[in-house]
């Protein structure tokens, strides 16, 4: 704020700032003559110094305008207090609204009336503004305000002055509505419908998705003109919004990507509070471990919702009952019990067999809306960072973003292969699979997640989103505690199961036998076997009304097909016998006695695994190239100066290398060598012309 005091907040002026206006003597002492002679009103002066003041209303005419000019020569008058505005009524337009350019000829126009205001304390305020129209045809405003002119008049003509109409409106309309009052309105978009409106978008808002163009050849086809200009409509639709614009084009569960949404927040949720489970079919192709055939499993996954760690999988050949309950399993054998399951209302969650054994658990199951995919977005995502970026690492990979040439020749080599009874290099084993989801879950349970809050990393010191382990330990740290299911409720979850023929106390189920002494009464008669794919060394075996007959082990009967003391006695007779036709043999051709010893192998050196390390790093370093390694030119004169060179260094004796040798005996005899040698030593340089045409 300028420290100066602007000549119109005050009503009296001593002879020194009088001094030299128009109509006043150009010394102090003429215009206190002056001042005497006419007795002017005075009164003594405040402050240090003394002296009169004499009273703005005595002074001449001229001398009060040039007063006006200079308190309208301020630097910064809007800095002065004005009047308070007045309190905007409710029908005005809020400022927050404007756009920028209303909001800047709003403060231009602000700052004249207020210089209004000002000048109206000394002067009344049709002066003021007469004056203010004067400097502004004279051009004598200050620069702060002729710029504001400018922008206050918001004409786009290049002649744009103050008129004494437009400020006393400009007043008036900061009296009534207050800053508000002076902004410019603008001409708000014609949302009306066109007559043609409905015609074209009966023909637009369809399921096949027609373009604007043939949308509008039909409306000209079938209906009666007059018809609209193709311009006409685009600006019509770009008036809508994206909603109001594809309904129709779009169902009501693809409508939902353009419409609000709420936000769910975890920060309240402790680890097991939520479990959010869906099934997703992987996007790649594995051998199916029962019929050795190609086929895409569907993986169910169970994420804590708190903590976003996966808790537990299945897999199975389609997201089944079987699938979610041996996700439980999984999930309850991990991390313990659950509060509330969150799942979808699919075939494989909405049953009574799901009902009954969350009711087992404890637990709580809720269903989202139907076609409301993303009310369970967490589990959604964790779908797109495990499971799609894992099949997007596999050759047989058949998603929509896969070149379809390259998942057609995948395709008939893996079919080819298998037709053969040969394992398809394009498609991983069903063990194969399984292993590198481990992975990949792990992998995710221990990765930054951007869902959870931000930690300071110890290691570098920067600020990084939690992992989902790291949320689950974080809330352990802190007294939570976790509660085990009991044994027998784990045990008696349902697996996966297959109904198979007993064979004498035998079981075979994918390629291996399973033995288990109580199945001998049921010699003949089918089962039902339970298995996992986490442990093929056991499986479960229930009768085909689900009663409980034991677990079958993995060769359970298998026993040495002899003693191994009586094959070790029949090695060494046979070692034995050799040996002494052996001797015979030898004593035969030599006509001597010969003695035959055995020699004892030098003991194998136990090596630590550091220094086998050791020695396979050695060996990569020496089957690494070098980097010195002998090239050869492809330009001609840059291979005829390596060989100048090599000639020189043999000719000084210096050793050459075995490549480089070779090469420096062969290239001479080469004709190659000899036209470049002609053109060398013809000039010492090739000419520009030679080079080109090498």
């Amino acid at each position: 704020m300028n420290a100066k005091t602007s000549p119109m907040t005050r009503s009296w002026f001593t002879a020194k700032e009088l001094a030299g206006l128009p109509g006043m003597p150009g010394t102090v002492q003429g215009v206190n003559a002056r001042a005497k002679a006419q007795s002017w009103e005075a009164q003594k002066r405040m402050g240090r110094g003394g002296g009169y003041e004499f009273a703005f209303a005595v002074l001449p005419a001229e001398t009060q305008n040039a007063l006006i000019a200079q308190a309208v020569g301020e630097p910064e008058p809007h800095t002065v207090e004005a009047e308070p505005a007045p309190e905007p009524q409710a029908e005005t337009t809020e400022t927050r609204r404007l756009t920028d350019t209303q909001r800047r000829v709003m403060a231009a126009r602000v700052a004249f009336v207020r210089e209004i205001q000002r000048m109206s304390q000394m002067v009344s305020q049709q002066r003021a503004i007469q004056t203010l129209v004067a400097l502004a045809e004279e051009g004598d405003l200050t620069p702060y305000l002729a710029e504001r002119a400018s922008i206050a008049n918001d004409r786009k003509t290049e002649t744009r002055t103050l008129s004494e109409r437009t400020l006393k409106r400009w007043v008036s309309a900061f009296k009534k509505h207050g800053e508000a009052g002076l902004a410019p309105k603008r001409r708000k978009a014609d949302m009306s419908m066109p007559p043609w409106a409905g015609d074209f978008l009966k023909r637009y808002q369809r399921p096949q998705k027609p373009s604007v163009e043939a949308a509008y050849q039909q409306l000209v086809e079938q209906t009666e003109p007059p018809h609209p200009s193709i311009h006409q409509v685009r600006r019509f639709l770009a008036k809508l919004t994206p909603e109001a614009r594809e309904r129709g084009r779009m169902g009501p569960r693809e409508l939902k990507a353009l419409q609000p949404f709420k936000r769910r927040k975890s920060d309240g949720l402790f680890p097991n509070d939520v479990w959010v489970a869906d099934g997703h079919t992987f996007d790649a192709e594995v051998i199916n471990p029962l019929t050795g055939q190609a086929f895409r499993p569907e993986v169910t996954l169970i994420i804590d919702w708190g903590t976003r760690r996966i808790v537990g999988f299945a897999i199975n050949l389609a997201e089944s009952t079987l699938a979610t309950l041996d996700a439980l399993r999984d999930a309850v054998s991990r991390a313990g019990m659950f509060n509330l399951f969150y799942v979808d209302n699919g075939s494989g969650f909405a049953n009574e067999s799901i009902y009954e054994v969350v009711d087992r658990l404890g637990g709580t199951i809720t269903h989202s809306l139907p076609y409301n995919s993303q009310a369970r977005g967490v589990i959604e995502r964790a779908h797109q960072s495990t499971l799609v970026r894992l099949a997007k690492t596999m050759p047989s990979y058949i998603g929509a973003d896969m070149d379809p040439e390259a998942a057609g020749r995948a395709h008939k080599l893996s079919r080819r292969d298998i037709a053969q009874g040969l394992k398809p290099a394009q498609l991983p084993t069903f063990q194969e699979f399984f292993d590198r989801l481990n992975e990949a879950l792990d992998a995710y349970n221990h990765r930054p997640h951007k869902g959870l809050p931000k930690i300071r990393d110890l290691e570098t010191g920067r600020m990084r989103h939690r992992s989902p382990m790291e949320a689950w330990k974080s809330a352990e740290a802190e007294g939570f505690e976790a509660l085990t299911a009991p044994a027998e409720v784990i045990a008696t979850l349902m697996r996966p199961q297959e109904t198979r023929k007993t064979h004498r106390g035998e079981v075979r189920y994918a390629g291996n036998l399973y033995f288990l002494r109580e199945l001998n009464d049921f010699h003949g008669e089918e089962v039902k076997v339970a298995w996992d794919y986490r442990d093929a060394s056991a499986v479960g075996v229930y009768t085909l009304e689900g009663e409980w007959i034991g677990e079958a082990v993995l060769d359970g009967n298998a026993t040495d097909a002899m003693p191994q003391t009586m094959i070790q006695r029949a090695a060494e007779k046979r070692e034995r016998g050799q040996l002494n036709r052996l001797q015979k043999k030898a004593k035969t051709i030599t006509g001597q006695e010969v003695e035959i010893r055995t020699v004892e192998p030098a003991p194998r050196a136990n090596y630590s695994e550091q220094k086998l390390e050791a020695a396979r790093a050695k060996a990569r370093e020496l089957a690494a190239p070098q980097e010195d390694r002998f090239e050869i030119p492809r330009d001609p004169t840059q291979r005829y100066r390596l060989w100048q060179r090599l000639d020189a260094r043999q000719a000084q004796g210096e050793p050459l290398g075995e490549q480089e040798k070779a090469w420096w005996q062969s290239y001479p005899k080469t004709t190659g060598f000899r036209a470049i040698q002609r053109v060398m030593d013809a000039e010492g340089q090739p000419s520009p012309g030679t080079r080109r045409a090498m």
